[in-house]
């Protein structure tokens, strides 16, 4: 905590150190950390998305759905944004919605984030396009609790 405190200090505009901050924080501080965080840098994609994984985690599944949406559309190339969002569906979508999330990050075609990078850059990955991306990567991810 003291870590992240002085990194906060350093780069009080960081979305990437503000999204990570949220999950540091106690559950009950957690809703006021993540207020903090949409003030400080409101258009970041990390937070928006950290945001829409506080709503899973509390199981306000129309929220979640509405931010997810609000992050994919202010950055679409981060693919753990659409991971996340993927495997939301999976869970409490519809095939429908399903469908819906895999069509727009196929056409996104999305090369950033962490545990995306992780997947695409796998050597046993490396002629895999977008569409057969996703769902291995939606797969490694936990669900947000």
């Amino acid at each position: 905590m003291t870590l992240m405190a002085k990194a906060m200090q350093e780069c009080p505009s960081s979305g990437i150190l503000w999204a990570e901050a949220i999950f540091m924080e106690a559950r009950p501080q957690r809703k006021t950390k993540c207020v903090d965080a949409l003030k400080r840098c409101e258009h970041d994609p990390h937070v928006l998305l950290a945001a829409s994984m506080l709503f899973w985690s509390e199981r306000k599944i129309s929220k979640a759905r509405s931010w997810f949406h609000r992050t994919v559309k202010i950055d679409p190339d981060i693919g753990d944004a659409w991971a996340y969002f993927y495997k939301f569906e999976q869970i409490h979508g519809s095939e429908e919605q399903q469908q819906e999330v895999f069509k727009h990050c196929v056409n996104a075609e999305p090369h950033h984030g962490e545990k995306w990078a992780t997947v695409s850059k796998n050597i046993e990955n490396w002629r895999l396009k977008t569409g057969e991306i996703l769902p291995l990567c939606a797969k490694s991810l936990e669900i947000p609790t």
